[in-house]
């Protein structure tokens, strides 16, 4: 039966593990800001957009291995949770190598696209062109990450991650000092990061793996590649209009100045630690609740729900008086400079709401993965979208970047509601006919009787 405790042990590795990713991104930006190079800021904050939208688009290779994985280990079935890694790593490695034989492209359409002051598209070209070496790898560490969350091996997922960013953190350090461009070398050591990253975690995995002539063969069926991006092209749709919404929003900051897009980029990356706080408590869940589909539990998916619920609660009271309490010195540390900071702590107020519309998206995006039915999501996201943009039509010229921030706002509390609602329909279907209808690996439509 699933416990309090049982869903904290794997949930305190996801949420450290989540919660150190956005934290190089803070780093990042904290070493790039005391530069006292506004310039160097906005273009570390438009690649980071760039690669947003690069890798975000394909973040189905970790969500959803890790919830076919789960599922197949419910099942007991190995030679399935072994391919649930093979096939997306594969996919990872094509797609990767595809971003960087089309670099031109993909770098200048991100620069005609973002860039709205030109003395920052140098800074720009350097950090896209020196980042897109590293993109198989990138994408290759998030397969072997939702590998080993769907095996429930969550601390070391931990160990992967947080040893990947502190090398990425010593780089940026060194490197910053070592080149007399700090964007090049905030680009070159993440670069080099992602790469020893996924050398780390496959250090991991290769022992659990078993190879034959047979699992080639089943590796160059291309009608099962064709199974496995259908079944995750509603994660990939949900994915593009996330990362419409962030592009959106970066561009609209650099219309209001500098200033203000350096603002934006610093209190974005706070938005993301607290998302990725969420994020862990929400893999957790695509954990438990993978496992209760593969072993036809209805209490286990009741019980994983409820206890998410609370540890989501606690979670936003304890964010929410920590970023009020301590603002003051959460905004000294990112920058010394007097004007800037004086930019955030006019748009300071805005993240304090963030926690409270924003937490229950990414506890029920967990849900539904784990359930495999990532429906729903695509569909809160579009929703989100839309609203989004009619917020920003109306406030942005009205009120500048307090629309920009309000429209956030509002695109999130959407998501939120949306996913709330679809799990409320989902679970009175479930429960009432005590049967699940659900999307697995292989796309088949199959029905679960729930003891």
């Amino acid at each position: 039966m699933v416990s309090a405790k049982s869903f904290w042990l794997i949930a305190y590795p996801l949420v450290l593990a989540g919660f150190s990713t956005p934290l190089l991104g803070v780093v990042d930006t904290i070493v790039i800001a005391n530069t006292g190079q506004l310039t160097a800021i906005g273009a570390v904050a438009i690649g980071a957009v760039v690669f947003n939208t690069l890798y975000w688009l394909f973040g189905f290779l970790k969500i959803s291995t890790s919830g076919f994985t789960a599922q197949a280990l419910g099942q007991n079935n190995l030679n399935l949770a072994q391919m649930s890694l093979f096939r997306p790593l594969v996919i990872a490695f094509v797609v990767g190598t595809n971003f960087i034989l089309f670099l031109i492209p993909i770098r200048e359409t991100a620069i005609h696209l973002l860039v709205t002051d030109a003395s920052m598209a140098g800074s720009v070209r350097t950090y896209i062109t020196t980042r897109l070496y590293a993109a198989p790898f990138a994408l290759g560490t998030y397969v072997v990450l939702g590998w080993l969350i769907g095996h429930g091996r969550v601390r070391t997922t931990l160990a992967i991650q947080v040893g990947g960013n502190v090398l990425n953190i010593f780089l940026d350090v060194w490197f910053i000092r070592l080149f007399d461009d700090p964007v090049a070398g905030i680009a070159l050591a993440t670069s080099l990061s992602e790469v020893m990253t996924f050398g780390f975690g496959w250090l991991f995995v290769h022992g659990h793996l078993t190879y034959s002539v047979q699992r080639v063969h089943e590796l160059m069926n291309v009608r099962a590649y064709l199974t496995y991006l259908t079944v995750n092209r509603d994660l990939f749709i949900r994915t593009v209009f996330l990362l419409l919404m962030t592009g959106w929003f970066t561009s609209l900051g650099a219309r209001q100045g500098v200033e203000t897009l350096s603002a934006n980029a610093i209190l974005f990356q706070l938005q993301y630690l607290i998302a990725y706080w969420f994020s862990g408590i929400g893999q957790a869940s695509t954990v438990l609740i993978g496992r209760a589909i593969g072993q036809k539990s209805k209490a286990a998916y009741r019980r994983t729900v409820q206890i998410g619920l609370r540890f989501l609660l606690w979670s936003t009271i304890g964010i929410t008086l920590l970023l009020s309490v301590a603002h003051g010195g959460i905004i000294r540390l990112f920058t010394e400079d007097l004007a800037l900071r004086s930019t955030i702590e006019t748009y300071y107020m805005w993240i304090l709401v963030y926690p409270l519309v924003g937490s229950l998206a990414m506890l029920y995006e967990g849900v539904f993965a784990g359930l495999g039915d990532a429906r729903p999501v695509r569909n809160s996201l579009i929703y989100a979208f839309i609203v989004f943009t009619i917020v920003v039509v109306l406030l942005v010229p009205l009120i500048g970047n307090h629309g920009i921030w309000i429209a956030f706002l509002c695109f999130s509390f959407t998501r939120s509601s949306a996913l709330v609602m679809s799990e409320r329909r989902k679970r009175l279907r479930l429960f009432s006919s005590s049967r699940l209808s659900g999307r697995w690996y292989d796309d088949e439509r199959i029905n679960i009787k729930f003891k």
